[in-house]
């Protein structure tokens, strides 16, 4: 054996700790392990989801408004309306056959079109109607948060999954101890339960999972302080200070399409790649940090990010940058499109359910993500906000059904991989989703710049 080699056996021996069954074989026998029976873990994320609920309630009351003169009173209000309306669609899920035929066809519409009569009723009634309405507000606030996952409890009765249970048994992951964002991370019961670890060797394999996730994510999160301290010289940057302030000083994406930088067609180019990388780095954090946790919880669930810049095809990197968001598209978009629209005509029928989710899908999920503008019928802001995403979502939807009609072409194409020149032909792949996905990236950028000055900037970078 080379040196190479036993230098290789010894790193995938480090990387891949957490399938080591010595180590396995250690961790199931520490009394916290054996301890933390399924049960436990399951009360544990029960109280943990009301204490979670009430301080996520209060949190977006203050933010809403921070000028109220009783905060204390709005939220007490707000929490078991917000509590009663999942649990009537526990029961809804749980008694789905018993539901009438047009709700049951179609309980995903059913559940938005409650959540739209409640902001078509706060639009029509006066803004001065004192605390009761500022209750009913701040519920109309904090559905958005539940709305996917309620979705995901109706779906597993839509399936007939959901009978027999308890409202236990989804009221933990409704408002997860884990966090996240309005994407479930490990969407809802019919993907955590067989994913629950029921036995000690089992979550200690969880554990393990969860704590190479943590290791991982603070190898990335020091990766992205250096890149901040070399690339741009980021001022709350530690490492920044180390250097003393020394940097390449290259502007950010944001900086060009606004104009508050000046730079070359090649300086755009760099910052249009090193955006994505910065981007991908920095939701890799964030999912590792919330399906660490979901793991430690017993949930041994898949990675939310995995490894997207290596991918060879658009909807190779779309699988893997964002999973869950995928999942949640694929689910309550693609599907319910696919199985309806066009079943003659399979191009057409893939074109539709495609558009129905990366670009429908994904313009619906962003326009709730303005809760509070809703609230208010702000519809003008709101567009303000997203008008650039339009273009975002038009070209992803385009570009996933582009990509996967080319993977159909090549599908059994052995000779391709047998290929002198596969490895060139690879990193060329490569090259064209960073490429892709790094000029797309920008239109999806947080940022006043409008519709006019992004185009202007997609244009200098080819000359224009």
């Amino acid at each position: 054996m080379t040196r190479t080699e036993k230098l290789g056996n010894v790193f995938r021996a480090f990387s891949q700790f957490h399938e080591n069954e010595r180590l396995i074989a250690w961790v199931q026998r520490q009394r916290i392990i054996a301890w933390l029976t399924p049960k436990r873990r399951k009360f544990i994320l029960l109280f943990g989801a009301l204490i979670v609920g009430f301080r996520a309630t209060m949190q977006r009351y203050m933010k809403w408004d921070d000028t109220a003169a009783q905060p204390w009173l709005v939220p007490p209000l707000a929490f078991p309306v917000l509590l009663a309306l999942v649990y009537l669609l526990y029961l809804a899920a749980a008694h789905f056959q018993k539901l009438p035929g047009t709700i049951r066809r179609r309980p995903q519409i059913s559940l938005h079109l409650l959540f739209w009569a409640m902001l078509a009723f706060l639009w029509l009634t006066p803004d001065n109607g004192g605390v009761l309405r500022n209750a009913l507000v701040l519920v109309a606030i904090s559905l958005p948060f539940l709305l996917w996952r309620s979705g995901y409890m109706l779906l597993s009765g839509q399936r007939g999954k959901a009978r027999g249970t308890t409202f236990r048994d989804h009221l933990f992951y409704l408002w997860p101890v884990w966090g996240g964002t309005h994407t479930p991370i490990g969407k809802g019961a019919d993907y955590l339960s067989p994913c629950e670890a029921r036995t000690p060797e089992r979550y200690a394999r969880s554990v393990l999972g969860a704590l190479k996730l943590i290791l991982l994510a603070l190898v990335l999160e020091l990766v992205r302080l250096v890149l901040g301290a070399i690339l741009y010289g980021d001022s709350n940057n530690s490492v920044t200070r180390m250097l003393g302030g020394t940097s390449l000083a290259l502007p950010r994406v944001n900086e060009l399409v606004t104009g508050r930088e000046a730079g070359s067609l090649v300086t755009s180019w760099i910052a249009i790649y090193l955006d994505l990388i910065w981007a991908t780095l920095t939701h890799a954090i964030h999912g590792h940090k919330w399906v660490s946790l979901l793991r430690l919880c017993g949930f041994n669930v898949f990675r939310n990010t995995y490894k997207p810049l290596w991918a060879e095809s658009i909807v190779d990197f779309w699988n893997r940058y964002y999973y869950y968001f995928k999942e949640l598209l694929v689910e309550f978009f693609f599907f319910p499109t696919y199985v309806r629209c066009f079943v003659t005509r399979p191009k057409l029928r893939m074109l539709t359910a495609v558009f129905a989710a990366a670009f429908a899908g994904n313009m619906y999920y962003h326009f709730l993500q303005s809760n509070e503008s809703l609230a208010e019928g702000d519809l003008v802001l709101v567009w303000k906000r997203l008008s650039p995403r339009l273009i975002y979502c038009f070209a992803l939807a385009l570009g996933i059904y582009i990509s996967m009609l080319r993977q159909q072409q090549r599908r059994g194409n052995v000779a391709e991989t047998r290929s002198a020149t596969w490895k060139f032909t690879k990193l060329r792949r490569i090259a064209g989703v960073w490429t892709f996905f790094g000029l797309l990236n920008y239109w999806n950028i947080r940022s006043t710049a409008s519709i006019a000055d992004r185009i202007r900037f997609f244009l200098s970078l080819f000359g224009l």
